[in-house]
């Protein structure tokens, strides 16, 4: 039964002689026909993103159908808050944000290999169910942005994307990162940019405060030649200018919404090897893997994110990580090129062929329509 309710801070519910805590982030202009319709859009939009029909929600609930059909409509009077609670633990949700959160995030840095196009397809082939999303891969995070899961623990090898993502959990860290890129962009040449591109030569640099390496991170890849992240041997970064006059690197309202996401979540952040990583993972959780993409023959293509190359090796290791995650009874999904190669390797497995275009490189060679797989280890 529902114990307490206040609209501006939680829902307190006892469920199996358990307190289950789900709290709702409230803007102040806020009246109840808009909280309600938040708390319907919210469930349909998680209902959705789990590739749910809304008979499977109401039977995992245990709650009627026409009742699901109301809630998600905001036709939430004379509906008790214990069936809500209810529907949002069939979800796996913990924290509902409110109002401006259910706009559009989009990933902070122009990523190699990025995602956003290929969302809707990435989406359909999801499970339907799940428990903790993990991505040991996230680059720019266009899936884990669009999905926006309330659980769900991230990972990179990347030390200098991991950081930013940090900074944007902390709030001091946060408010400085803004100063910091509003000066890059009003000071902002090609002296000036290879002023602060060579900032990682120096032996200073590892003491410099995250929030000026963040700044940094993100004006190099908004101000650098067609977005790429490329370190040379010694983990410097090396891409040229992309000479332009000015350049944008702070969107309040997105930066924003991505820090209250990754504030009012259940999340960590970490910067590890991914076979490390996806130890965490656990019977019944999500993994998707988008690691650097093998090469195809004769084709530019750009592969290299970091100082550590991601050969041929690093593609088998991965796939035994993979097979050992099934064995293991956790949903998994991966995307790559669809190579000979790739193809060997997950043989067993459910491979979907799907076109893509790439225009992140340095040579006209590497852009264009490539074919990609996506290889899931469930059929839904």
């Amino acid at each position: 039964m529902l114990k307490n309710f206040k609209i501006k801070s939680e829902i307190i519910c006892v469920q199996n002689n358990t307190f289950d805590i789900i709290k709702i982030y409230l803007f102040k202009e806020h009246k109840m026909e808009t909280l309600f319709k938040t708390i319907g859009d919210n469930i349909k939009m998680e209902r959705l993103a789990k590739n749910m029909t809304q008979q499977e929600l109401a039977e995992l609930s245990s709650t009627e159908r026409s009742q699901l059909t109301k809630i998600e409509k905001g036709q939430i009077k004379g509906v008790q808050f214990f069936t809500i609670c209810k529907i949002y633990n069939a979800l796996n949700l913990n924290n509902i944000y409110i109002g401006k959160l259910n706009t559009k995030l989009s990933p902070f840095v122009k990523w190699a290999g990025g995602k956003t196009q290929l969302l809707d397809k990435l989406k359909s082939l999801m499970p339907k169910t799940y428990n903790n999303y993990l991505e040991p891969f996230v680059g720019g995070g266009a899936l884990l942005l669009n999905l926006k899961p309330q659980n769900f623990i991230i990972n990179d090898f990347n030390k200098e994307l991991i950081n930013v993502f940090n900074c944007f959990k902390n709030d001091k860290d946060f408010k400085l990162l803004k100063k910091e890129l509003i000066n890059h962009e009003n000071n902002h040449n090609d002296g000036y940019y290879y002023k602060i591109r060579d900032l990682d030569k120096l032996d200073k640099y590892d003491k410099l405060p995250n929030y000026k390496k963040a700044a940094r991170t993100i004006y190099l890849n908004k101000a650098c030649f067609n977005g790429l992240y490329r370190v040379n041997s010694k983990g410097q970064f090396n891409v040229p200018s992309g000479k332009k006059n000015s350049v944008n690197c702070f969107d309040r309202d997105n930066f924003e919404n991505l820090k209250n996401f990754l504030k009012t979540t259940n999340n960590q952040i970490f910067c590890e090897d991914f076979e490390v990583f996806c130890e965490k993972a656990q019977k019944g959780d999500f993994v998707y893997f988008d690691p650097p993409y093998d090469v195809i023959e004769n084709k530019n293509t750009f592969t290299s994110y970091n100082s550590e190359s991601f050969g041929k090796e690093e593609q088998k290791r991965l796939s035994e990580v993979f097979k050992k995650l099934d064995k293991k009874g956790v949903k998994v999904m991966l995307s790559n090129h669809n190579t000979k190669y790739i193809n060997e390797l997950y043989a067993d497995f459910n491979i979907n062929v799907v076109k893509a275009k790439r225009m992140i490189n340095s040579n006209g060679s590497g852009r264009g329509e490539v074919e990609e797989v996506i290889i899931t280890n469930y059929r839904e």
